[in-house]
């Protein structure tokens, strides 16, 4: 073979490399190409699969748990200057004193407690047991239907906010639908305070509209409620044990119910009776005999949702 086509045949082989090694390269160039590819789908399947995870959590955690506002409402009313009823009666005077030594009362005796913090489970119940000088009365309260007012009656349960405080109200029906409760909640006994905050309004949406056309909802026998002032969300600590069907506006947050024990303590604290039969005279609603709260305790919770 001569030189010019040994030169040729070189020529030719380092052609055929030269096109196999192009070759290789734009294979493994394909290769990383679909490789990044892959790696891109892939990073784009995960967020979007953790964007749905991350979004069902949160309808989960949504769906179990509700921020509650809890408003600083610590104002204690103020006295009333007597000399500007002076033209109303010796009858309008009593009343200012007696309302002036509530106010003294509360001054001196008004307890205040921290709100609950941290977001609070819209499931569950809790029972707990108010314990009376008259006897028990055992409750379950319900989260699903006002799961921040629960909240706080449970949190002030547990620093022992109730105890030794007096029931300061009474309300007895003469015949029919009327208003027939015990209302507690007060440490000073005057109906006037509370913890120093105040609860939104939870209002119930599945009670019996009255038959008397006032709009008005029929609370019935056996229910936990809150009492509140008409102001919007003013409930604070103060609550009502309805112990015969009860006629008011619909919008007192009914928490939970009473146990039938609890309910024969009622009937028999209603038996007793107020101080005055006569509905203008402020002891109208005074229970005849003093009612205290010893203790109220949570004997235990069930259905909370998993934090």
């Amino acid at each position: 073979m001569s030189t010019n086509q040994e030169r040729r045949a070189e020529a030719r082989q380092r052609l055929r490399d030269q096109m196999e090694a192009q070759a290789r390269r734009e294979k493994q160039l394909r290769i990383a190409a679909a490789s990044v590819v892959v790696v891109v789908l892939v990073g784009i399947v995960g967020v979007v699969v953790w964007m749905k995870a991350d979004e069902k959590r949160a309808e989960e955690y949504a769906g179990n748990w509700l921020t509650c506002e809890y408003s600083t409402d610590g104002e204690t009313p103020e006295k009333l200057d007597p000399a500007e009823f002076e033209d109303q009666g010796a009858e309008m005077l009593a009343e200012v004193r007696k309302f002036n030594k509530q106010i003294e009362t509360v001054e001196k005796t008004k307890r205040d407690a921290e709100p609950p913090a941290g977001d609070q489970a819209r499931k569950g119940t809790a029972d707990l047991t108010i314990t009376t000088d008259r006897g028990a009365i055992p409750i379950t309260l319900d989260r699903s239907g006002a799961p921040c007012n629960v909240a706080s009656f449970v949190h002030l349960a547990e620093q022992q906010y109730f105890d030794d405080s007096e029931c300061h109200r009474l309300t007895v029906s003469a015949e029919g639908p009327g208003l027939s409760v015990l209302q507690c909640g007060d440490p000073t006994g005057t109906g006037l305070s509370g913890p120093g905050y105040a609860v939104v309004d939870e209002p119930p949406t599945d009670l019996a509209v009255s038959e008397d056309g006032s709009g008005s909802a029929i609370y019935p026998r056996g229910t936990v409620a809150m009492a509140k002032s008409q102001s919007p969300n003013s409930a604070g600590s103060q609550f009502f044990l309805v112990y015969e069907d009860s006629t008011l506006p619909p919008e007192y947050t009914v928490m939970g119910t009473i146990g039938e024990p609890g309910l024969k303590v009622l009937d028999d604290i209603a038996k007793t009776g107020v101080k005055s039969d006569d509905p203008s005279n402020s002891d109208n609603q005074v229970p005849k005999r003093p009612i205290t709260i010893e203790k109220v305790v949570l004997e235990g919770q069930d259905g909370l949702p998993e934090e």
